[in-house]
């Protein structure tokens, strides 16, 4: 069971998934495994969470798009390369879908890097960003705080002279 995401209205960081706190698993039953070490992790496991509609939405997973068309391209040139420079076509075949298989994945990961670096940044940006408008404010509390002062001196300083007194 997760917990139910907190309500964000004017919070300015609803308009950033990346950096809303994650939901938490709590566990609802006591058959539930407490260890997340003792789940089961096998292959058959994992191979029934994919769902036809997986594959039908594997384009829309981010850095997806770029490391699949990066890895055709690539495969591709490779294959062709290969062709032309004399191996049979089984085997330029073959050095196109390893290069293809590769390209993806490292690109993948490489795009998947970026997200993370580009997550971190805009954490930080938001953290600077607090600290630098409760600055501001508390600069603008102690000016105003400073102005009501000064006038309230001038005030007592106006109080304390004679109306009649010229010096």
């Amino acid at each position: 069971m997760t917990t139910p995401p907190n309500d964000s209205s004017n919070n300015p960081e609803s308009d950033l998934p990346w950096l809303q706190k994650p939901t938490t698993i709590t566990p609802s039953s006591p058959s539930q495994k407490q260890n997340p070490q003792e789940e089961d992790l096998s292959f058959t496991a994992a191979l029934s969470t994919i769902t036809p509609s997986s594959f039908l939405t594997v384009h829309q997973t981010p850095c997806a798009r770029t490391g699949l068309l990066t890895g055709i391209g690539l495969g591709s040139a490779v294959g062709i390369l290969r062709s032309i420079l004399g191996l049979p076509i089984p085997r330029a075949a073959n050095w196109a879908v390893g290069t293809g298989a590769l390209t993806a994945i490292l690109q993948y990961e490489y795009c998947q890097a970026k997200r993370r670096q580009e997550k971190a940044k805009v954490a930080r940006v938001v953290e600077v960003y607090g600290q630098k408008q409760a600055e501001m404010r508390a600069k603008e509390e102690e000016d105003r705080r400073r102005k009501a002062e000064e006038e309230k001196r001038l005030l007592e300083e106006q109080k304390g002279k004679s109306w009649w007194r010229v010096w």
